[in-house]
Order: structure tokens, then C-alpha cells, then sequence
């Protein structure tokens, strides 16, 4: 039997949450039983119908079978052993009850990967559900306007204390609030540039040919968003598609637009953790 999937069977925002358990685990390029059932937690949490992919069944499969080996030899050497106490009432549990108790106790391991949005990359699909903490993506923009590094620069930026417009936004067009961020830093000089002070505008976005100027910053974030779910209806679905389709970008800036934004989509990597307040 093999020890584990190989997570190169999966595709799409799948691949990337296989990925991301696999790098906080073994780094093994597969998913063990335990592993699997952190996937499909994942999967489910980030919207995906797992009982409709065609790799549903190869995990099912194969936790069933885990579980079978793991558990009938400690069963049958309980059942030996209780053989020699004539009066004993031992009942040891169906095969079936056992895997649905294994199954329980892997999936309530307290791991906290699983808790952890998969990493967001350029290949990979800005479309997600994950539910996001706002205190977490708080934390990662303050990083972002006023870490001491950057000594007040960023201290008037007008993305101070956006985290939830952005998480909002993203919700309303299933579009990963982090890829929304990226943009806005990458646009707006991190919220500072005159378009944003002056226009509301963090995402470069023109109407007739000139830049405009939005009611307030958070109808820019909510603008952003369902500029990038057209884009994806469009077949533009990852940030290195977007960025080279010269549908929101020109495409002579593709290169330094991409690398803007993936250096911002990295703060989210190294900043954003597990809220343990939600568990």
C-alpha cells in the first residue's frame, strides 16, 4: 500500500492547498492519511465541492484503507487478549465504527495549518472563500504602512485600517482580498500617491481614459474587485494571467507590475497567522 497521494494528481486551487499542507508537513510531495483529511478540510473551507472532483474517490479510498490497517490487528490482539477472562463483557468495535472513529480523531487533530489560507502565488486562482480574520489581515496591512523601517512614510496612507473593506469586498466577488491589497500597495505607493489622496483611486482604475476619482477608498477596493471578476470570467484568473492579458495593466509593465504585486502578496505569507480565538 502506498504511505501516501501523490499531490500532483490535483489541479487549480486544490494543487495550491495540497502545496501548502505538504510544505507545513512532511515536504514530501504527498499527502498522508492525516494530511488528506487536513486537504479536504481545506478544500470544503475554500469552497471547492470536493465529492464532485475526480480525485474524491483516490482519498476516500485510500484513508478507508489506512484506517482498516491500522486498526483490525489492535482489535484482534484485544480480542485475544480479553479470550482468557471467561466472564468479560468486551465488544470491540464493527470495522466500520472504528474508521468513523479514526476518521474523527485525525480530523480533530489540533494542527494549525489547517487554519492557514493556502499561499497565494502568481500561477494561482484569485478566486477563493476562505474566511478570513480580521484582526490577522490587520495585523499584515499595519506591517505593510508601519513597521519601523519605514519610519512614518506610510503613517497618512489612506489604506490605514482597511483590512475589513478589503475582506468585504473580496467576499462580495469571490476574489482573494490579498490580490485586492497587492494591487492597491502597487498602484497607490502604498496608499500615498496623489491619485489616492486626492482621487479615492488605489487601483489605477480609468473610466474614459482618465483615472476616477471614487467617493470614498473603499468603493475603489469594491471597484477592484469586480474589475478582477471580470477579468476572471474572462479567462484572466491568476495574477501572472491578469498582469499579461493588458487588461488592467499595460503589458510593456506586465514584469515590474507582477513582481509589485507578488512582493506584497509575501507579507501576507510571513505576517498572517492562525487566529486561535476562532477554533
Amino acid at each position: 500500500m502506498p504511505d501516501g497521494i501523490d499531490i500532483n494528481i490535483f489541479s487549480g486551487r486544490a494543487l495550491n492547498i495540497a502545496q501548502n499542507i505538504d510544505k507545513n508537513n512532511a515536504k514530501d510531495n504527498k499527502l498522508s492519511e492525516a494530511e488528506i483529511s487536513i486537504f479536504l478540510e481545506e478544500c470544503r473551507k475554500d469552497g471547492i465541492d470536493v465529492e464532485k472532483e475526480s480525485w474524491y474517490s483516490k482519498c476516500t479510498a485510500f484513508l478507508n484503507d489506512k484506517v482498516l490497517k491500522n486498526t483490525l490487528p489492535s482489535f484482534m490482539q484485544s480480542k485475544m487478549e480479553n479470550t482468557a477472562v471467561r466472564d468479560a463483557t468486551y465488544v470491540a468495535d464493527s470495522p466500520e465504527v472504528a474508521m468513523m472513529k479514526e476518521r474523527e480523531k485525525i480530523a480533530n487533530k489540533n494542527i494549525v495549518s489547517l487554519n492557514l489560507p493556502a499561499k497565494l502565488s502568481q500561477t494561482s486562482d484569485v478566486r477563493t472563500e476562505y474566511d478570513w480574520s480580521e484582526k490577522e489581515f490587520s495585523k499584515v496591512l499595519d506591517q505593510m504602512l508601519n513597521a519601523p523601517r519605514y519610519k512614518g512614510k506610510f503613517k497618512n496612507s489612506v489604506l490605514q485600517g482597511k483590512a475589513k473593506a478589503f475582506i468585504d469586498s473580496g467576499k462580495k466577488y469571490g476574489i482573494d482580498p490579498r490580490i485586492l491589497v497587492a494591487i492597491s500597495m502597487c498602484e497607490s505607493t502604498r496608499g500615498t500617491s496623489a491619485k489616492a489622496t486626492k482621487l479615492n483611486n488605489i487601483g489605477g482604475l480609468k473610466i474614459n481614459g482618465k483615472y476616477h476619482h471614487f467617493e470614498n477608498v473603499e468603493a475603489s477596493i469594491d471597484s477592484i474587485a469586480k474589475t478582477l471578476d471580470t477579468r476572471c470570467s474572462e479567462g484572466y484568473t491568476t495574477p501572472k494571467k491578469i498582469a499579461y492579458s493588458g487588461r488592467y495593466c499595460a503589458k510593456w509593465a506586465a514584469s515590474g507590475w507582477l513582481s509589485q504585486v507578488n512582493s506584497y502578496l509575501g507579507f501576507f505569507d510571513k505576517y498572517y497567522k492562525a487566529d486561535h480565538t476562532t477554533m
